[in-house]
């Protein structure tokens, strides 16, 4: 279930909404917003119940995708003149 409402409370009203039992976020800075790749809290279930966690989500980005960006680099690189292996 996600609520976006919750997000935008603070740590202790995350806490008390989905029950956490443990917190392994520390102090949980305030966010203007939830984005792609950038690390947010969730709440998943562990061993002794909910823990209140610190993640990075998005889309994983596909093996082709990754291997034309580190040609593309690859080749800018040597056409500077230094060595690539990858």
């Amino acid at each position: 279930m996600c609520n976006l409402y919750s997000m935008t409370k603070n740590q202790d009203a995350i806490r008390n909404l989905f029950k956490v039992t443990k917190d392994s976020v520390g102090d949980l800075p305030s966010m203007p917003g939830i984005f792609p790749d950038y690390p947010a809290p969730i709440v998943r279930n562990a061993e002794g119940g909910r823990e209140l966690a610190i993640a990075r989500w998005g889309m994983p980005t596909s093996s082709d995708v990754l291997f034309k960006k580190t040609a593309a680099r690859a080749e800018k690189l040597e056409a500077k003149g230094k060595a690539v292996d990858f």
